[in-house]
Parts: C-alpha cells; structure tokens; sequence
C-alpha cells in the first residue's frame, strides 16, 4: 500500500460515532496509515502549517474524513484548507507540492440519502454539495480518486435505540471496507 494520510476533520471526534468507527476500522486493517486528527492535534485551532505539509509531502495518498456540516466540510476543516494549502505551496505557478497524489473524500451526513435528491427536501444530490472539493483538489493538481459518503449516519442519544445503533454500526463497517478497498488497490 501506498503512504495514505487521512485528515480527521471532526471537530469533536471522540463524541462521534459515525467517524470515529470509519477511522478505527481503517486503522486496525491498515495500521501503517498515519491519522492525523485535527481535534486532538489543534484544540486551540492554530495549526502547524509547516508540520501538516509536510505530512501531506510525503503522504501518496490524501484522505479527508468528516461530518457533513452545513452541506460542507467543518470548521475545523475549512480552517485547515485555508491555512495549509499556501498559494506557492499547493496551487499556482510554483505550487506543485501536491500534484499527482491520490485525493479520496469521505464523509458522513445525518439526514438519510431520501432527502438528498432533485425530489427530495435538499433539492440536490450529495455529490453536489462537494463540487467545491473537487474543485480544490483540481486546483491543487490532486486526483481525485472517489467521493465516499454514508447517509443517516446520527446517533442520536436517547433516541436511537440500541437495535438503530448496531444496524449503524454495520453500515459504518461496510462504509470504512470500500474506503480500504479503494486505499489497497492505489
């Protein structure tokens, strides 16, 4: 397997079932890719410019794992984004830091999949709320590999039973087998 590093953009991952199960599950099948969790990391949201890319210099592959926040990536995230991907670094003229790496999206949203359709309450698909990283990822000549994302993914305390939660669970574990299929075979 190539060097993968996945950007945890929870901002309270230890609270999160959904992206928590994705990240343990990948670990356990592929112990040697590096899981940077930017919660833990920058509580203080002051990022380490220098340290996060240099993680992603020597990564081939590029994940980002999140919640879907507002039809977007989370603040924490879009912090990261904003801070670490340097113009002269990532994209322009002279930014070909991460030109040809392997970039995988991966996320979780609460309202079920029904919803996100033309027909549906969201009036659009999940892909088109996540244009805009592809379009990063274009921009910063990244190759953007796959969208994976995971529908009525909320556990709800106090109001999923457990029968709910295992069912999630279940499909959190298939949700994080595509993911590493798809990590094994770059």
């Amino acid at each position: 397997m190539k060097n993968v590093v996945i950007i945890s953009g929870h901002p309270c991952l230890k609270n999160s079932l959904a992206n928590k199960t994705i990240l343990d599950e990948i670990s356990k099948a592929c112990p040697q890719v590096e899981i940077r969790k930017l919660d833990e990391l920058y509580p203080d949201c002051k990022i380490d410019v220098k340290a996060e890319q240099a993680a992603l210099e020597k990564a081939d592959v590029i994940v980002f794992q999140f919640p879907t926040h507002w039809y977007n990536v989370p603040g924490l995230l879009k912090l990261y984004i904003d801070t670490v991907m340097e113009h002269g670094w990532a994209y322009g003229s002279k930014g070909t830091a991460l030109k040809g790496k392997s970039f995988i999206i991966s996320t979780t949203v609460g309202a079920p999949e029904a919803v996100y359709s033309e027909k549906g309450m969201m009036k659009h698909k999940v892909e088109d709320f996540y244009f805009n990283l592809q379009q990063y990822a274009a921009l910063c000549n990244l190759d953007c590999k796959k969208l994976f994302y995971i529908c009525g993914a909320m556990c709800v305390p106090g109001v999923t039973t457990e029968e709910q939660k295992a069912a999630l669970i279940e499909r959190l574990k298939k949700h994080s087998a595509e993911i590493i299929e798809c990590l094994k075979s770059l």
